[in-house]
Protein backbone atom coordinates (compact mmCIF):
# COMPACT_ATOMS: atom_id res chain seq x y z
CA UNK A 1 0.00 0.00 0.00
CA UNK A 2 1.21 3.55 -1.31
CA UNK A 3 1.54 6.36 1.46
CA UNK A 4 0.64 9.86 0.17
CA UNK A 5 0.60 12.98 2.64
CA UNK A 6 -0.96 16.47 1.60
CA UNK A 7 0.84 18.82 3.21
CA UNK A 8 -1.74 22.06 3.03
CA UNK A 9 -4.18 24.64 4.54
CA UNK A 10 -8.07 24.06 5.00
CA UNK A 11 -9.53 26.64 2.72
CA UNK A 12 -6.92 27.34 0.19
CA UNK A 13 -7.97 26.59 -3.09
CA UNK A 14 -4.54 25.33 -4.93
CA UNK A 15 -4.65 22.55 -2.06
CA UNK A 16 -8.28 21.78 -3.13
CA UNK A 17 -7.23 21.45 -6.72
CA UNK A 18 -4.14 18.69 -5.38
CA UNK A 19 -6.74 16.84 -3.38
CA UNK A 20 -8.83 16.54 -6.55
CA UNK A 21 -5.89 15.28 -8.70
CA UNK A 22 -4.96 12.60 -6.31
CA UNK A 23 -8.07 11.32 -5.88
CA UNK A 24 -8.65 11.17 -9.70
CA UNK A 25 -4.86 9.43 -10.06
CA UNK A 26 -5.81 7.04 -7.02
CA UNK A 27 -8.84 5.99 -9.32
CA UNK A 28 -6.57 6.05 -12.86
CA UNK A 29 -3.70 3.48 -10.63
CA UNK A 30 -5.81 1.07 -9.06
CA UNK A 31 -3.66 0.81 -6.13
CA UNK A 32 -4.45 0.71 -2.37
CA UNK A 33 -3.59 3.95 -1.22
CA UNK A 34 -3.84 6.03 2.41
CA UNK A 35 -4.05 9.67 2.32
CA UNK A 36 -3.35 11.89 5.24
CA UNK A 37 -4.21 14.95 4.97
CA UNK A 38 -1.76 17.38 7.07
CA UNK A 39 -3.37 20.85 7.90
CA UNK A 40 -1.59 21.36 11.40
CA UNK A 41 1.08 24.11 11.43
CA UNK A 42 2.86 21.79 13.76
CA UNK A 43 2.63 18.53 12.00
CA UNK A 44 3.54 20.48 8.99
CA UNK A 45 6.61 21.67 10.17
CA UNK A 46 8.02 17.99 11.35
CA UNK A 47 7.92 17.65 7.19
CA UNK A 48 9.52 20.87 6.88
CA UNK A 49 8.14 21.17 3.34
CA UNK A 50 9.64 24.11 2.22
CA UNK A 51 6.22 25.33 0.85
CA UNK A 52 2.68 24.64 0.88
CA UNK A 53 0.91 22.38 -1.20
CA UNK A 54 3.66 19.59 -0.70
CA UNK A 55 2.99 16.00 -1.64
CA UNK A 56 5.34 13.59 0.14
CA UNK A 57 4.75 9.44 -1.61
CA UNK A 58 5.97 6.87 1.30
CA UNK A 59 7.61 9.64 2.80
CA UNK A 60 9.61 11.19 -0.10
CA UNK A 61 8.78 14.78 -1.00
CA UNK A 62 7.56 14.83 -4.37
CA UNK A 63 6.23 18.05 -4.92
CA UNK A 64 6.43 21.90 -3.46
CA UNK A 65 4.49 25.22 -4.59
CA UNK A 66 2.61 23.12 -6.92
CA UNK A 67 -0.30 20.49 -8.22
CA UNK A 68 1.33 17.63 -9.90
CA UNK A 69 -0.58 16.61 -12.82
CA UNK A 70 -2.65 13.90 -12.65
CA UNK A 71 -0.59 11.78 -14.81
CA UNK A 72 2.52 12.67 -12.39
CA UNK A 73 0.79 11.49 -9.63
CA UNK A 74 -0.76 7.78 -11.32
CA UNK A 75 3.32 7.32 -11.85
CA UNK A 76 4.35 8.12 -8.04
CA UNK A 77 1.33 5.86 -6.96
CA UNK A 78 2.66 2.99 -9.32
CA UNK A 79 5.95 3.39 -8.31
CA UNK A 80 6.78 4.34 -11.91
Amino acid sequence: MKNIALLGVEGCPTCARLDQHVAEAIKLANVEVCVEKVTEPEAIMEYSPGGLPAVYVDGVRKAVRRVPEVSELVSWIKGE
